[in-house]
Order: C-alpha cells, then structure tokens, then sequence
C-alpha cells in the first residue's frame, strides 16, 4: 500500500470512529472491561506468586537427626539429597552450632540458661534444612526421606507440619491461575464479538461507498484497511483509559503490599512496570481488533 493510500486509509479510519461515535463507544468500553480483567488478574497472580516465593523462603523441611549419628553419616545422606532434582539448596546445623544459636537468641534469660548448665549432654539434634525448587515438589522429598534407608539415622522429619500450609499455598495459587485464564478468554471472546458486531455495522451504514468503491476497481484490501484503522483506534482507546485507571490502583495498592509481604513487588517484577502493563495492554487490544475487523470485513464482503 503506498503512501497516499495509507494516509487515505488512517483519515477514513478516523472519521468512522468519530462518525459512529456510540457504537465507538460501545466496543471501546467492552474493551476497557476485557482489558481491565486482564490487567486485575495479571496483577493478582503476580501478587499472589510473589507471596509464595517469600512464603517458600521460610517454608522446608526440617530433618533431625539421631544423637549417636556421626558427622560423616549426616554429611553423606546431604549429598545424597542434594543430588534430587526437587531440591534446590540444604543447610546442615550441626548439633554444637544448632546449641549455640539456641543460646545467642535467648541469651539473657536466665532459666534457659540454668537449664542448659544442669544437662549433661547437648540436647539438640544436628539438622538439613531442605527448601524445594518449588512448593509441590516437597512431597516428593519428604517421600524419599520416609525410606527405610533413612530410619536408622532420622529422628523426625517435620514436613507434616508444614504440609497443610504448603498444600493450601499450592491450591490458591493454581486457583489464581485457572481463574484468571478463564475470565480472560470469556472476556476476550465477548470483546471479539462487540467489535465484530459494531464494524459490520459501520460496514452496514457504508454499504453504497463500498460498492462504489469496487465499481471503480479498489482492491479489497484498500476496502478493508479503514475498518482495520478504526478498530485499531478502538484499542488505542481503550489502552489509554484502562491504564489511566490502572495508575491510581497500583499507587494505592503497591505500597500497602510492600508492606504487607514485608518486599519490594516491583523489584521482583516487571509486570507492575507501567510501561510493561501498557505495552501488554495495547498489544492485546490491536491484536482482539484487527482479529475482530478482519473476520467481519471478509464475511460481508464475502472476499
């Protein structure tokens, strides 16, 4: 398409948005919703994972071994671990350092430290802190550590009481993520048919200067190209107004949650960027209306 004809295409384009102004409007604001929805779940499930990765820091299990259990034994059963593919890091507390840390954190309190001095040995066992790679994968660690192999040296594995709130973590998040989804294709789909409803419509209205414009021998695609502009205005449009509403929400929310999850969220994503969220936002909405528009150009003109 040459220059002239695009310039001849942007202009009709925007003298159709503005022509139908309503029905502009309409699939403008079906747009906004969809993109709104969109905006609110990418927010919500970036929130909700930041909160289980910083949840999933204080969150592994916690292996206690065997008083008589030698070093070396404890040392082998931690390479062992570390060689799973579920295991992202082991810290090994040995009995002597697991005591002093007990004494550093209640030091000053007297009764605690009255009864250390009457016990004969140390009563604290050596211990693996092992934290998964993510938070479904503990099971399977907890599994292998329930072996028979491990008995004569575990005293306690503490995953159980860890378990429920790893589990209810793991639900919510997947639940976010199904949710999400969802909404954003029902809603996309009712976006896809208000636009392809409002440009049949304008092609509706127009029927006679498009039949003009084939009798004197315009191609089709010089045809299509100002319905396409007017519902890429429609996503412009909509970009604009969603992320100016978005702006107020993430300054009100952002610092509340910062403090909340005791983090910085836009030091652990690019998604509360507005710069990303515009960019996202306006991709999606060129992309639902050039679908839309060229789906209903080429059903009416049967081309």
């Amino acid at each position: 398409m040459g220059s002239l004809a695009l310039y001849r295409a942007i202009k009709s384009g925007w003298i159709n948005f503005w022509r139908n102004f309503w029905l502009s409007a309409a699939a403008t604001l079906v747009m906004v919703i969809t993109l709104s929805i969109l905006t609110l779940t990418l927010i919500t499930f970036n929130v909700t994972n930041v909160a289980v990765k910083n949840i999933q820091e204080r969150v592994d299990i916690s292996v206690y071994f065997k008083g008589k259990v030698a070093e070396p034994q404890i040392l082998n059963i931690k390479s062992h671990l570390e060689a799973m593919p579920e295991v992202a890091s082991i810290n090994y507390i040995s009995a002597d350092k697991a005591l002093s840390d007990f004494r550093a954190k209640h030091a000053g309190n007297a009764l605690i430290e009255e009864s250390l001095a009457q016990l004969p040995d140390n009563p604290l066992p050596a211990t693996l802190q092992i934290k998964a790679k993510s938070l479904d994968q503990y099971p399977a660690i907890a599994t292998e550590l329930a072996k028979p192999d491990y008995q004569t040296y575990v005293q306690k594995v503490n995953f159980e009481d860890n378990r429920t709130v790893i589990e209810r973590l793991s639900r919510v998040l997947n639940t976010v993520k199904k949710l999400g989804v969802g909404m954003a294709i029902i809603f996309s789909f009712i976006a896809v048919l208000v636009i392809f409803n409002t440009i049949r419509l304008t092609i509706y209205n127009r029927r006679e200067e498009v039949e003009i414009m084939k009798l004197v021998g315009a191609t089709n695609w010089y045809i299509r190209w100002p319905f396409i502009v007017e519902s890429i205005l429609y996503g412009i449009a909509a970009s604009i107004i969603t992320i100016l509403m978005t702006i107020p929400i993430l300054n009100y929310l952002l610092p509340r949650l910062n403090l909340y999850l005791g983090t910085m969220l836009n030091d652990q994503t690019s998604a509360f960027s507005l710069s990303h969220i515009f960019l996202l936002q306006l991709g999606i909405a060129l992309l639902l209306g050039i679908i839309s528009s060229t789906i209903a150009i080429r059903r009416y003109l049967r081309v």
